[in-house]
């Protein structure tokens, strides 16, 4: 479900904890330069030839070179996916903890193999970026349970589950990646179609980014912040408005994008949320996919790439625009609950309040670039799927009751009531207590009925930005 996938999940603020990572990310920012440049490279090239006088029949070598090269790059990938979806499978079938940390170390290889060959081909970030944030999850999603595996601990059933939602995710890819192949067999040319080139990138990128569907669906792996991604299998409750055209819901695009240079409908998604979808580009000339609800027109998510360059505003700035943004979409006393910083952009996660206790299920993300100030990216669909009128309380648990049930060696940094998303579908207000014990910051969740622990989540930083295990 790749649309519902654009749904679940904002930025990508979600990363392997390895050097090969950060190096992948960087080339894959870059992967829209570099495909042109290979393109005009190739086309100078075949002109050179003829300029000096060599034969076309060198030239034409040249090209079946390099287009021998972007087919191996291919089928490299296809290589990797096919023995990821191998380990994958295995996992879910083994019980032995010592085979299962083997497993999954190898998994974590395959997937980064996969993103290096992916990264080896002419293709447009824009075209690939959830396919690039799958790979890059996985690679750090099993390196994590491999090392708990070697501190002596187990694999839970949620991490089985989750296990078992990543090896089926892989499945369908492999499967759209050996359709593709049989392409190649009948004699589809890489280097050709990554020539063509127009204003969204070239044709074997868009060729390429059909893989995404409706059946791959991409779980939930890694927390980006404090129940960033409390909406999986829940039930949709905060679309509730009547119906609307899609130049009505334009309308509304335009009233966001009052500087836009071009908004262009796109089309419709049929999944778990209904939308029209939009192409625009933003006053700093940045091309944005967004989806609107069809019930009401409100933005549903922003998908974009900011700019590269020195920054022309600060965080404070920065959190200002996000918050603004947010207010505009109808997030009532928004708070920034959690932020981080990936090159150029900064990430917001925003919930609305009730009471003063911060609503973590109704989550919003906005991503900001700090170089044009603009906002690049959006996801409401914690927001959408989870917001309706509730009646809180704040229980008997005071905040420094809950403090005080923090183990003696951490520090309190900030304490709060917040309403948090548990297991089989509860909401529970708690006092939320951040604290550090010299090395690692830890969030500590604690009912404030009963005063029970419900939740523990730890920072990890990693080189593409931190996490919450």
């Amino acid at each position: 479900m790749l649309e519902e996938n654009k749904q679940n999940s904002s930025q990508s603020m979600l990363a392997s904890d390895n050097k090969t990572s950060k190096t992948i990310k960087k080339k894959n920012r870059a992967i829209t330069a570099l495909s042109i440049t290979t393109a005009l490279l190739a086309l100078s090239t075949t002109g050179l030839a003829i300029g000096l006088g060599i034969s076309e029949k060198n030239s034409s070598n040249y090209q079946n070179k390099l287009e021998n090269v972007y087919q191996s790059n291919f089928y490299s990938l296809l290589d990797s996916v096919n023995n990821l979806d191998n380990k994958l499978s295995k996992l879910n079938n083994s019980s032995s903890s010592s085979y299962q940390r083997k497993l999954l170390l190898e998994a974590s290889s395959n997937a980064s193999e996969a993103e290096i060959s992916i990264a080896s081909l002419p293709l447009s970030q824009n075209d690939i970026q959830d396919t690039v944030k799958m790979v890059n999850q996985i690679s750090g999603y099993t390196t994590t349970l491999a090392d708990k595996l070697a501190q002596g601990q187990s694999l839970t059933d949620d991490d089985m589950q989750t296990l078992e939602k990543v090896s089926q995710s892989v499945s369908a890819l492999k499967i759209q990646l050996n359709e593709f192949a049989r392409k190649l067999d009948k004699g589809y040319q890489i280097l050709d179609a990554s020539m063509d080139i127009d204003a969204d990138g070239n044709r074997f990128s868009t060729s390429f980014s059909s893989l995404k569907n409706n059946d791959v669906e991409y779980p939930t792996m890694i927390y980006d912040g404090p129940f960033s991604d409390s909406v999986v299998n829940s039930n949709i409750k905060g679309v509730t408005k009547e119906k609307v055209s899609k130049e009505k819901a334009q309308e509304h695009l335009e009233s966001h994008f009052k500087s836009a240079s071009s908004i262009e409908y796109v089309g419709t998604t049929e999944g778990r949320f209904q939308t029209y979808n939009y192409r625009v580009t933003n006053s700093s000339e940045e091309k944005l996919y967004v989806q609107s609800l069809q019930q009401g027109g409100d933005i549903l998510t922003i998908s974009g790439a900011g700019e590269l360059g020195q920054a022309s505003i600060d965080d404070a700035e920065a959190k200002n625009i996000a918050l603004e943004f947010a207010k505009l979409n109808g997030i009532e006393n928004g708070q920034v609950v959690w932020s981080d910083t990936i090159e150029n952009d900064i990430y917001f996660n925003i919930a609305p309040t009730q009471n003063s206790i911060i609503l973590y299920p109704d989550l919003v993300k906005v991503k900001v670039n700090l170089v044009s100030g603009t906002v690049v990216g959006y996801d409401a669909t914690a927001y959408f799927t989870n917001h309706t009128d509730r009646s809180l309380s704040k229980g008997s648990l005071t905040l420094e009751e809950g403090e005080s049930k923090v183990p003696e060696r951490f520090t309190a940094s900030l304490t709060r009531f917040a309403l948090v998303p548990l297991d089989y579908n509860r909401e529970v207000v708690c006092v939320e207590v951040q604290a550090e014990d010299g090395e690692s910051t830890f969030y500590f969740y604690y009912n404030a009925t009963s005063g029970n622990l419900e939740n523990v989540l730890k920072v990890i930083e990693t080189d593409n930005g931190n996490l919450l295990l």
